[in-house]
């Protein structure tokens, strides 16, 4: 659909008020086949390009978010379900430079990623709504706030790295988190965000399967590489760099094509140069499944 909406309310990255129509259906609820009774739509900002959700009501305090996504919203549920995830992260960190830093997470749940890195930092700060995991984030050393707002005026100007896995896609005001976590690094601290890739590629080969899946009744927001930058620059970030991972096998696409639902690693196989190959080349062309991005003040 192409329809141009000019009667909606201001986006609010970029102020646009010219939408498209991106997607009319239903979405995903939580687990694959979880579907919304009702089709929902997702509009494109035709300025700054993000893709929004208008109804996306979620109870992040609660654990409601934790339940819909993970099945539980249990601590230790959170550790068997994210711990596994948190070796691509430290990959794309890097370990190098982490020694003595205060390091930020934002939305960091049970601390995976803190606790990862709490033995290089002088100092971890966890940013998470849901109130039932600040005691144990407490409890390992972090110091813990609900929200960035919260943040008492000691940290402004003093992290060095702030990292924001999965997150601005869920947020109801993208920008503005971005400004204050802007405002609590250091003239040379580093912001690193994830999100998954509007320009993933499936969504082109697959348009009558895929979409009902990658779209979710959790993400407000679906970001391109070019819109991460656009919203980069309107919360005064001065230097971004864009790095486009895939984090999913050959096997997994060539099954989505002939069963039109996600598998996993591994169920072909294939040889290790030849996935490796494929991931490079959707990588390469911006049309891998998910998006590092790396912003600077």
């Amino acid at each position: 659909m192409n329809q141009i909406l000019t009667s909606r309310d201001s986006c609010k990255i970029c102020g646009g008020n010219d939408w498209s129509v991106l997607y009319y259906g239903r979405i995903r609820i939580g687990k694959f086949g979880e579907l919304t009774d009702e089709p929902r739509t997702i509009f494109k900002c035709n300025k700054c390009e993000v893709g929004f959700l208008e109804i996306s009501q979620i109870d992040y305090e609660s654990g409601k978010y934790r339940e819909i996504v993970d099945g539980s919203d249990s601590i230790e549920h959170f550790y068997k379900t994210h711990d596994i995830e948190q070796l691509e992260k430290i990959n794309i960190v890097g370990t190098g430079d982490l020694r003595n830093r205060i390091i930020m997470d934002i939305g960091c749940g049970a601390g995976s990623f803190l606790d990862l890195v709490k033995g290089y930092s002088s100092k971890t700060i966890g940013i998470e709504p849901q109130k039932n995991f600040h005691a144990e984030l407490l409890a390992k050393g972090h110091y813990v706030y609900s929200y960035c707002e919260e943040i008492s005026e000691e940290w402004v100007g003093k992290v060095d790295l702030a990292v924001c896995f999965s997150v601005i896609e869920h947020l109801d005001d993208p920008k503005g988190i971005l400004q204050q976590i802007r405002r609590l690094l250091k003239s040379n601290g580093i912001l690193l965000i994830s999100t998954p890739n509007l320009n993933d590629w499936l969504l082109e080969l697959l348009p009558d399967d895929y979409p009902s899946f990658f779209y979710r009744v959790v993400h407000k927001w679906y970001f391109s590489g070019s819109a991460i930058e656009y919203l980069a620059r309107e919360a005064n970030f001065s230097k971004v760099f864009i790095k486009y991972i895939h984090r999913f096998d050959l096997s997994n696409f060539l099954l989505w094509l002939r069963d039109k639902k996600p598998t996993g690693f591994g169920r072909l196989t294939i040889s290790p140069s030849l996935n490796a190959h494929f991931c490079r080349d959707l990588e390469e062309k911006g049309r891998a499944d998910y998006i590092y991005a790396w912003l600077q003040p």
